[in-house]
C-alpha cells in the first residue's frame, strides 16, 4: 500500500487548510484596494490638473450647485462693474460738454453787459451781436450733437434718462437723469402736420415739398437727396416698380371732406389715367417734410391715413428718412381695395429706432391688380405728429439794443443756472457710482474667496490624498505578490502529494 499523507502532522493540516486556489481572500482585498487607490489617484490628479475640486456632479452635487450660483454672481459683478464705469464715462462726457456750454454763456453774458451800455453805438452792438450769435449757435450745436455710444446725451427742454444695470441681479438698476440744459422755452409742434395752414384745393403746402411724379421704391429714385427704400412686399402677381408706364397724371392738393380728429383739411395725393404694363406698380406722387426733425431712439411718431382705389388697386408707402445717414425706417406699407372701395381712416404710431434728424416721406401708389394695364389710386394723409422741436428762449435773444441786451443777461443767468444744476447732478452721480463700484469690487473679492473655498482644489489635501493612494497601491501590490507566492506554495504541495501518491 502506498504511503499516504500523515494527517496527524499539524503543520501539514494547517498548510492545506490556509493555502487555497479557488478563493483567495487576501488577493481579493488587495485588488479592491488597488481599484480604490487608482480611482482616488485619477480623481485627485484631475483636481490638481484643472485646479477644480469638483469635476462632475457625482463628486459633490450640492457644492456644485452652490458654486454655479456663486459663479453667476461672480461674473455678473464683473460685467456690472464695467457698466458702472461706462456710466461714469457717460457722465464725464456730459459734464465736459457742459463746461463748454457754461464757458460760452459766460462770454455771451460779457457781450450782453457791454452791449447794454449806452456808451456804444448800434453799429458796435451789431459787431458784438455777431460773436454773440456765433456762441449761441455753438451752444445749440453742443447740446444737440453731444453723443455717447450713439446716444444723444442732452435734451434742450426735458430730462434725458439712462438706465444702468448696476449689479448681478435683475433688480439692481440705477438711473442717470441728466437735467434739461435750457431753463425756459417751449416745444414747437411739428410744422403743419395737420395741414390746417392753407386753403382747400391749394396745390402747394407750407412745410412740405410735393413731388407730382412717379418714383420707384427700389433704390433707383432720389427723394430728399437720398435713394428711396426698397419695397420688398410687392402685391402679387405684380412685376414691381420697374415695369414701364405709358401714361399717367399725378396731383396733390388740400381737401376739406371727411377729416379725422375734428380737423378741417387733409392732404390728397392722386394718380389718374395710369397705363402700365400688365400687373405693374406705379408709385407717385409723394411729399417730404422740408425741415428735419431731431429725434432720439424711443420717440414716437404718428399719422392718420386712408387710401382709395381709382383706376385700380392702391399700393401706399411711408417712411422716415434719416438725413444724417440716409437710412430709412418704414411707417406704412399697404396694398388693396381695387375699384372705388375706400378704406376707413387708420392711425399709425411707430417708435423711432435710433437718434438722428428725420424727415417724413409719404408715397401714394397704385398697381394693376387685374392685369388690364389700367391703374390709379389715392392716398389721404393727416395729423402727422412727432416729438416736437425745442425752441429755448435763449435761441431768440440778441444784443442789438440796450433793451435786448438786458433781456439776454436775464435769460443767460437762468440758463447758466440750469447748466450748473446739471453739472451738480452729474457730479453727484459720479460720486455715487464710484462708491457703488467700490462696493461691488469688495463683494467681488468676497465671492471669489467663497467660490474658491467651495470649488477650487486644496493642493495640500490633494497631495496628501495622492500620497495615501500611492502607499495603498504599494501595500496592495505587496499583498498580491505574497498571494502569488502562496499560490505557488499551494501548487508545490499539490506536486508533492502527487509524487507521494505515485510513490
Amino acid at each position: 500500500m502506498r504511503d499516504a499523507v500523515n494527517w496527524h502532522q499539524p503543520s501539514q493540516l494547517y498548510s492545506l487548510a490556509m493555502t487555497t486556489i479557488h478563493t483567495h481572500y487576501a488577493s481579493m482585498k488587495a485588488l479592491d484596494a488597488l481599484r480604490d487607490s487608482a480611482r482616488v489617484t485619477s480623481k485627485v490628479n484631475a483636481q490638481m490638473a484643472t485646479g477644480q475640486r469638483i469635476q462632475t456632479a457625482q463628486d459633490d452635487a450640492a457644492s456644485l450647485a452652490v458654486s454655479h450660483m456663486l459663479s453667476a454672481q461672480y461674473h455678473g459683478i464683473q460685467v456690472a462693474t464695467r457698466n458702472l464705469n461706462d456710466g461714469i464715462s457717460l457722465a464725464q462726457t456730459a459734464e465736459a460738454a457742459l463746461v463748454s456750454v457754461t464757458d460760452a454763456m459766460q462770454r455771451m453774458r460779457e457781450l450782453a453787459v457791454q452791449a447794454a451800455s449806452g456808451l456804444i453805438s448800434d453799429a458796435q452792438r451789431a459787431h458784438l451781436n455777431q460773436e454773440y450769435q456765433a456762441l449761441k449757435a455753438e451752444i445749440s450745436q453742443v447740446v444737440t450733437q453731444t453723443r455717447w455710444n450713439g446716444f444723444r446725451v442732452f435734451r434742450e427742454l426735458s430730462e434725458t434718462e439712462f438706465e444702468i444695470q448696476s449689479g448681478p441681479n435683475a433688480s439692481d438698476r440705477m438711473t442717470l437723469t441728466i437735467p434739461k440744459v435750457y431753463a425756459t422755452g417751449d416745444l414747437q409742434a411739428f410744422p403743419n402736420g395737420d395741414f390746417e395752414t392753407g386753403n382747400v384745393n391749394d396745390t402747394s403746402v407750407s412745410g412740405w415739398t410735393i413731388g407730382n411724379e412717379r418714383i420707384q421704391l427700389n433704390g433707383t429714385s432720389m427723394v430728399g437727396g437720398w435713394p428711396t427704400p426698397t419695397d420688398t412686399t410687392k402685391p402679387a402677381p405684380s412685376g414691381g416698380d420697374a415695369v414701364s408706364m405709358s401714361s399717367g397724371a399725378f396731383s396733390s392738393r388740400l381737401v376739406g371732406t371727411d377729416n379725422p380728429q375734428g380737423g378741417s383739411k387733409s392732404l390728397l395725393m392722386e394718380s389718374t389715367g395710369v397705363s402700365v404694363a400688365s400687373y405693374g406698380v406705379v408709385h407717385g406722387p409723394y411729399i417730404i417734410s422740408n425741415s428735419p426733425l431731431p429725434m432720439v431712439a424711443g420717440d414716437k411718431v404718428s399719422f392718420d391715413w386712408k387710401a382709395q382705389g381709382g383706376g385700380d388697386a392702391y399700393d401706399v408707402y411711408a417712411y422716415l428718412l434719416n438725413t444724417d445717414t440716409g437710412a430709412t425706417f418704414p411707417l406704412l406699407n399697404e396694398s388693396g381695395s381695387s375699384g372705388a372701395m375706400t378704406t376707413s381712416w387708420a392711425t399709425v404710431e411707430e417708435t423711432v429706432p435710433e437718434d438722428g434728424n428725420y424727415k417724413f416721406v409719404f408715397v401714394s401708389g397704385t398697381f394693376d391688380a387685374t392685369g388690364g394695364t389700367a391703374a390709379g389710386a389715392r392716398l389721404y394723409i393727416d395729423n402727422i405728429d412727432g416729438p416736437g422741436v425745442a425752441s429755448p428762449t435763449l435761441n431768440t435773444t440778441d444784443v442789438t439794443t440796450t433793451a435786448s441786451a438786458s433781456q439776454a443777461m436775464t435769460q443767460i443767468d437762468a440758463d447758466m443756472g440750469a447748466a450748473q444744476h446739471a453739472r451738480a447732478v452729474l457730479g453727484a452721480f459720479i460720486s455715487r457710482v464710484n462708491h457703488a463700484a467700490d462696493g461691488l469690487i469688495e463683494h467681488f473679492h468676497n465671492l471669489a474667496e467663497s467660490r474658491s473655498r467651495m470649488a477650487d482644489t486644496d493642493y495640500a489635501q490633494a497631495t496628501m490624498e495622492v500620497s495615501r493612494a500611492q502607499i495603498t497601491q504599494s501595500g496592495a501590490q505587496f499583498v498580491l505578490a505574497q498571494s502569488r507566492r502562496s499560490l505557488q506554495a499551494a501548487v508545490g504541495i499539490v506536486e508533492s502529494n502527487d509524487k507521494i501518491v505515485k510513490g
